[in-house]
């Protein structure tokens, strides 16, 4: 098992568990057992996956749910009692296979989950919608991939530690990680964007950093990084470590004593609505002023609260 499995069955036998994690990696059976492990952690306080097999608290379905079946057989589902008393947990595998009307439908329920219930899904985050990506704690379960991307950014002629360290950066995405390597507009551009962040979450925006005319392209990427910094920000929550902004991680740390986790989640929904406007013809900069108008009132709230 994984050091960063074992640290997240830690972390939910601590009772820190999320309502919703996506496990990813290359071998779907690892993700697959782990999703199980986890659910066994939730359910028993204890790795028993046998015990799943007959247990109504546990349900696993496969990528190829139908709308109706969604609709009609599984959402009911979800919205009963539970038989047990530590709540009810829910595998989706292979949830990239899954049409995107059921993703849609998947995310009516995270939106507004059903009391004591927890989702585990597993499959490529980048065939899941964004709004979905969002909502989850993202837990990798193999490093093949991370590999491909090293492997791509040593032959540009990176150095191991260049290579290990713009992959991490990377998110997963190997467009992204080249782009760090060869791009120093592009690493200040992630820079910038963290450092406006942080400055917002502690109510003090820093609007200058909006007025620099970008594409919208680079827009789009600023506001990813920003996500991934969200989940940087749980993960240190729940004492997992950061994951992409290890370089910021002090900086992170410190802004995150101010936030409770439902907090984060609500500063994930802000910046998935920024990309929703950023896709249409608005303005990035005026879509990113708005953004930390709002990410600044939070973080006022939250300071607030924590002083009181």
């Amino acid at each position: 098992m994984s050091e960063v499995l074992k640290k997240l069955g830690a972390s939910i036998l601590a009772g820190r568990a999320m309502h919703a994690y996506l496990l990813t990696g290359a071998d779907t059976e690892l993700t697959g057992n782990a999703a199980r492990n986890i659910a066994s952690l939730m359910l028993y306080g204890r790795r028993d996956m046998e015990r799943l097999v007959n247990d109504p608290d546990f349900m696993e379905y496969g990528g190829a749910v139908s709308i109706g079946d969604f609709r009609d057989v599984i959402r009911p589902e979800l919205y009963r009692e539970t038989f047990g008393g530590n709540g009810r947990v829910v595998v989706f595998k292979l949830a990239n296979q899954l049409s995107a009307m059921v993703q849609n439908a998947m995310l009516k329920v995270l939106e507004e989950p059903p009391e004591n219930t927890r989702f585990i899904l597993t499959g490529n985050e980048y065939g899941i919608l964004p709004t979905i990506r969002s909502r989850c704690m993202i837990i990798r379960c193999s490093v093949s991939d991370n590999a491909e991307i090293e492997a791509s950014l040593l032959e540009r002629g990176a150095s191991p530690d260049e290579a290990r360290s713009c992959t991490e950066m990377s998110g997963g995405v190997t467009a992204r990680a080249l782009r760090l390597y060869e791009d120093e507009g592009f690493r200040e551009l992630r820079s910038g964007a963290v450092g406006a962040f942080t400055a917002a979450l502690c109510a003090a925006p820093d609007f200058k950093w909006t007025k620099v005319k970008r594409d919208r392209n680079d827009w789009l990427e600023a506001n990813e990084m920003l996500l991934l910094a969200c989940h940087d920000m749980l993960k240190l929550k729940l004492g997992l470590g950061p994951e992409y902004f290890r370089d910021t991680a002090a900086e992170l740390k410190k802004v995150c004593s101010h936030f409770t986790i439902g907090d984060i989640s609500c500063i994930i929904d802000k910046l998935t609505e920024n990309a929703q406007r950023l896709s249409t013809n608005a303005s990035g900069g005026a879509a990113f002023d708005r953004l930390f108008a709002c990410l600044a009132m939070i973080g006022l709230a939250a300071i607030k609260n924590k002083n009181n």
